[in-house]
């Protein structure tokens, strides 16, 4: 038997941040799940499920990682905008959130202005474009996975 709350209280340890933490048990729940097909012995399932939550902790890492080099906190004595080498810091939401959407597929983008920004119910959006409520939701849900892709390519400057 799996014991849940030990593995909560060592991503806890690790973490820091009981809510990270929760997520990074579900993710080792959810690979434990998909993955169980691929132990052999069943004797070694604890030595399996501990490979496993080190790498989901790893990867936790990794993410938060990539996560910080792409962010700048202002309170980290940046400086003005201009002294940045290579890549540009944007202050202005509206600015970064319609730079990102002209970098997306005009029909993500337009979705999302139409639904998202402009607050047309999305019955009427669907009417308009001749197309199913669940048609719509599916391309809305692609269309801001899009944007939350192409927002985390954008150097974004964190408020604190």
């Amino acid at each position: 038997m799996v014991d849940y709350p030990m593995y909560r209280r060592l991503a806890l340890k690790r973490i820091g941040d009981l809510s990270q933490a929760d997520d990074v048990l579900h993710g080792f729940c959810l690979k434990a799940l998909e993955r169980a097909t691929q132990l052999r012995d069943t004797r070694a399932v604890h030595g399996w499920l501990r490979r496993l939550f080190e790498t989901a902790l790893l990867d936790h890492y990794r993410q938060a990682s990539r996560l910080r080099a792409r962010t700048v906190s202002l309170d980290e004595g940046v400086g003005s905008l201009a002294d940045q080498p290579g890549e540009t810091l944007w202050l202005d939401e509206e600015f970064v959130v319609q730079h990102t959407l002209s970098r997306m597929r005009p029909g993500y983008a337009a979705l999302i202005r139409q639904v998202d920004l402009s607050a047309h119910e999305p019955a009427a959006v669907a009417e308009e474009l001749s197309i199913s409520p669940n048609n719509l939701a599916v391309r809305l849900h692609r269309a801001r996975a899009a944007f939350r892709n192409a927002l985390a390519d954008s150097p974004v400057a964190l408020h604190v």
